[in-house]
C-alpha cells in the first residue's frame, strides 16, 4: 500500500488526506497542534467559500475571469484554471462529507456559500465550537479518523530529505524525535504569517512589526523545507490582511473584527507626529500590502471626520462587528476633537504638523475631505496569511526553480503561491482555494504513485 506522509492538518491537508485514503493510500498527518481539530487558520475563520468573489459553483469560465481580474493577470493560468474548473465539484465533495453549507446572504454572490451555523466571529485566537468552520474541521479529523488517517498530534516537523525512492519527513512528538517514511509527501502547513525571520526577509524589513490577524501556526515551515529541497517558490512579497485597531496587541476584543479598512482608505493616514502617509490603494488588501513596509508600522492613525465615522464606520458588508460603534465600545484606542489643535493636542501630535497633513489631504482631488469635528484611530496592517509560496503546478506538485516536478513531492493551501497577488494585492480565497487545492492533490497523488508504479511516470525529475 502506498504511503503518504501530511505536514499540517488544516483544511487542505485533511481533504487531501481523505481523499488520498478513499483512493487506497496510507494516509499519516501531521499536526503540530495539540487538540483534535488542529491549530489552524480555518477554525477562526468566517466560514465565507468563495473564488474571487464569486460564488464556487459559477461557469469556470466565470470563475477564472474573475481570478485573473482580481489578481491583474499574475495568478498562475493553469493554476486559475484548475481552480476554476474544480471549484463546484470540490465544494459538492465538501458538503457530502457532512458540512453544512448555507447562504450567508442571498444578495451578496461571494456569501453564497458559507460553511454553518454563520454564528458571530470569534474573538482573539479562540477555537469556538458554535461555530460553523470549528465544526466543519473538527468533523474532517473524525472522518478522518473513520478512514484510518493517522493523526499524529503535536508533531513539529523539523526535517524533509530523500528516502530511497520516498521521503522522510522528522518531526518532534512530545519531545522525541521521530522519523516518518512514505512515498509522497503533501506540504499543507500553512504561510509563513508568523515566522517573524521570513516575513522581514521577503515582505519588508518591519514586516514583523504588524499585527498577526491569525492563527499562530503558520511559521513557513513546510515552505523552508521545500526551497532546502530545491522547490521553486512565487509571489513571496505579498500578503493577505486588513487594518485592525493597534490595541489588538492588548484586547482580543479588537480581532479580527472590526477592520478599519474602509476609514483607512478615505481617512487620513498620519504617522507618529501627525505626518501625512499618502497611499494609493484602491482596496484594504492592498492598503495593508503598503503600510506593512511603513518604517513605523505600529506609528500609524487614520484621522477622520463626522460624516466618515458615520458612513465608512458603519459599513458592514460582512455582517461583522464595525468601528462605530463596536471598536470604541471594546476598548480601541479612539480619541475625538472639535479642531485640528484639540486632536494634536490629545494625540502628542505636533499640531502645525496635522494642519499640513490635512490640507494636503483636502487638496488632493483623490481623496474624500475632512472637515468639523475630528476623530482618529490608532491603527495598524494585520497579516491573515501570506499570499506567496511553493511553486506547484495544477495537480499540487511541487516544481523545482526551472518548473519541473520534484517526484512524490507535493504542496497545497497556504504554503504553496502562485494563486493570490497582483499589485492590487488580489484576494482569490483562502477556504476556498485550500479546498480546491487540498481536494485536487488528494486525487493526483495516488494517481501519479500509480503510473511511476506501472513504469510509465508522472513526467517529474530526480533534481
Amino acid at each position: 500500500m502506498a504511503r503518504l506522509v501530511v505536514v499540517g492538518g488544516g483544511l487542505a491537508g485533511l481533504v487531501a488526506a481523505l481523499r488520498a485514503a478513499e483512493a487506497g493510500m496510507s494516509v499519516t498527518v501531521l499536526e503540530r497542534g495539540a487538540t483534535e481539530g488542529g491549530n489552524g487558520s480555518a477554525r477562526l475563520s468566517g466560514g465565507l467559500l468563495h473564488v474571487a468573489w464569486r460564488p464556487m459553483d459559477d461557469p469556470p469560465d466565470v470563475l477564472l475571469r474573475a481570478i485573473m481580474s482580481e489578481t491583474d493577470g499574475e495568478a498562475g493560468p493553469a493554476l486559475a484554471r484548475a481552480l476554476a474548473d474544480s471549484s463546484r465539484e470540490a465544494l459538492e465533495w465538501f458538503g457530502l462529507q457532512g458540512v453544512d453549507i448555507r447562504p450567508k446572504s442571498a444578495e451578496v454572490p461571494y456569501m453564497k456559500h458559507a460553511v454553518h451555523p454563520h454564528k458571530p466571529i470569534g474573538i482573539g485566537r479562540r477555537h469556538m465550537a458554535e461555530r460553523g468552520p470549528d465544526q466543519a474541521v473538527r468533523l474532517l479529523y473524525k472522518a478522518a479518523a473513520e478512514r484510518g488517517v493517522a493523526v499524529v498530534l503535536s508533531a513539529v516537523v523539523n526535517g524533509l530529505r530523500r528516502s530511497g525512492g520516498g521521503w522522510t519527513v522528522g518531526a518532534e512528538v512530545l519531545g522525541e524525535q521521530r522519523d516518518f517514511t512514505a512515498d509522497a509527501v503533501l506540504l499543507a502547513d500553512g504561510g509563513f504569517q508568523n515566522n517573524p525571520e521570513l516575513l522581514t526577509r521577503y515582505v519588508g524589513p518591519v514586516a514583523d512589526r504588524a499585527f498577526l490577524r491569525a492563527s499562530t501556526a503558520s511559521t513557513g515551515t513546510g515552505i523552508r523545507l521545500a526551497l532546502e529541497n530545491g522547490a521553486g517558490a512565487v509571489g513571496l512579497g505579498r500578503v493577505y490582511g486588513h487594518m485592525v485597531s493597534s490595541g489588538a496587541f492588548e484586547n482580543d476584543m479588537l480581532w479580527p473584527y472590526p477592520p478599519v479598512d474602509k476609514l483607512c482608505l478615505k481617512g487620513l493616514i498620519v504617522d507618529r507626529r501627525g505626518r501625512r502617509v499618502a497611499t494609493r490603494a484602491e482596496n484594504g488588501v492592498q492598503l495593508v500590502n503598503e503600510l506593512i513596509r511603513h518604517e513605523d508600522v505600529r506609528g500609524l492613525s487614520v484621522v477622520f471626520d463626522d460624516t466618515l465615522w458615520e458612513t465608512a464606520g458603519t459599513d458592514d458588508p460582512y455582517g461583522t462587528p464595525v468601528p462605530n460603534p463596536d471598536l470604541v465600545d471594546r476598548g480601541g484606542p479612539y480619541l475625538q476633537a472639535d479642531d485640528p489643535g484639540g486632536l494634536a493636542a490629545a494625540s502628542g501630535w505636533d499640531g502645525a504638523e496635522l494642519r499640513a497633513s490635512i490640507a494636503a489631504h483636502n487638496e488632493d482631488t483623490t481623496t474624500v475631505k475632512i472637515a468639523g469635528r475630528l476623530h482618529a484611530l490608532r491603527v495598524v496592517p494585520g497579516i491573515t496569511l501570506t499570499m506567496g509560496g511553493i511553486s506547484t503546478d495544477e495537480h499540487a506538485r511541487v516544481l523545482d526553480p526551472g518548473g519541473a516536478p520534484l517526484r512524490g513531492l507535493y504542496a497545497a493551501g497556504g504554503c504553496a503561491g502562485g494563486i493570490q497577488g497582483g499589485p492590487r494585492g488580489g484576494y482569490v480565497g483562502g477556504l476556498a482555494v485550500a479546498l480546491v487545492f487540498g481536494f485536487r492533490a488528494g486525487a493526483s497523488i495516488p494517481a501519479d504513485l500509480d503510473s511511476a508504479g506501472s513504469g510509465a511516470g508522472h513526467g517529474g525529475g530526480d533534481a
